[in-house]
């Protein structure tokens, strides 16, 4: 007679997982002994013995109670054929897995860039967060990176727009500097936007303006308190000066 803790040490399990087999239907529940202990053969451990070798294979437990079905209507070498050729495509999976690994040791490149990302930003300084922008822009606004790249490095305008409003980057809707900087950044309007904006865009300069809008409609989410009361602002002043813009 053996105790779940002997029987499971012997098969090179754990009590935990005689119990889940038993719960599965993958292991009959045994005799249980005067005291209520589970009480266990030979032929109980000979049972977990198979379930643990072909787990150890790789199989998964429906798998291993087809292949101990007494009726003889599984074929065992057809689903080890099968296992092998699972085994086949995750080793095969495994060793592209490594070869990525291995480029990106060599590189030193960030592993959560695509690798045309990667390379692109691999000589720039740029900070966490604009990588951050660029990961999720190649794939919700892949027309944008280009641009993006291209503006990296090069003093505009537009830098000192983010300067200003990064300030903001921790400010609440009712902090003093909001009213301050949204001031700033609409006195900065006119010389960020074209001055002559044709009355029809052709069909690459409406998509521009589409993904541009998408992009800043996604920032805005992801901006402080202070920040989006800012832009409101800016809406706000607009309003009140139609003129300025041509309204």
């Amino acid at each position: 007679m053996l105790l779940i803790g002997e029987i499971a040490k012997l098969a090179g399990v754990t009590p935990r997982t005689v119990r889940h087999y038993h719960r599965i239907g993958l292991l009959a529940e045994p005799e249980r002994t005067a005291g209520g202990y589970r009480s266990y053969g030979m032929s109980a451990l000979s049972r977990l013995l198979q379930i643990r070798r072909f787990t150890a294979l790789g199989m998964g437990l429906g798998e291993v109670a087809d292949a101990l079905e007494e009726t003889g209507t599984v074929d065992l070498r057809e689903m080890l054929a099968e296992l092998d050729a699972e085994l086949a495509g995750e080793e095969s999976e495994i060793r592209r897995r490594r070869a990525v690994v291995a480029r990106l040791l060599e590189s030193g490149d960030d592993p959560t860039l695509s690798p045309e990302l990667a390379a692109a930003v691999r000589d720039l300084d740029l900070p966490q967060g604009d990588i951050g922008i660029l990961r999720a822009a190649e794939v919700a606004l892949p027309e944008l990176v280009d641009s993006y790249l291209a503006g990296v490095g090069q003093s505009s305008p537009w830098e000192e727009w983010g300067l200003k409003l990064g300030a903001l980057a921790d400010a609440d809707a009712d902090d003093p500097r909001v009213d301050e900087i949204a001031g700033e950044l609409y006195a900065m309007l006119p010389g960020l936007l074209p001055a002559d904006v044709p009355a029809e865009l052709t069909s690459d300069q409406s998509a521009a303006v589409a993904a541009t809008a998408r992009f800043g409609q996604m920032m805005v989410t992801d901006m402080s308190p202070g920040q989006r009361r800012a832009m409101e602002l800016l809406v706000e002043y607009g309003r009140r000066e139609p003129e300025k813009w041509g309204q």
